[in-house]
């Protein structure tokens, strides 16, 4: 009896089994993908920017004086990214009041 031509040929056909350098080249890529995804996400907030509000403590100084502070007195400023400007508060609950009111609106 004539076996299949096509049958024997897959019964010689090997097995594959993974070699040491498939599993090198996986743990390559692992490490790479691990180096590469924060850069990743520091690189889309930076491109798409961010919507949280930024806020800095700062004293007033001479200059500042002049534009109708107090010299010495205790500014909160606040950026908006949203509307892309400066907002100066002369206390925490003003900002906090103003920070509330910009996110229910």
């Amino acid at each position: 009896m004539k076996t299949n031509s096509l049958y024997a040929q897959l019964e010689l056909i090997p097995e594959s089994h993974p070699t040491q350098t498939d599993y090198s080249v996986g743990r390559a890529w692992a490490a790479a993908k691990a180096h590469l995804r924060p850069m990743a996400s520091h690189l889309l907030a930076y491109l798409c920017g961010s919507t949280d509000v930024s806020v800095t403590v700062k004293r007033v100084g001479r200059r500042s004086a002049r534009e109708g502070h107090r010299y010495g007195q205790t500014l909160f400023v606040a950026y908006d990214p949203a509307s892309q400007r400066r907002y100066s508060f002369s206390s925490e609950q003003e900002l906090r009041v103003w920070i509330d009111r910009r996110y229910y609106e």
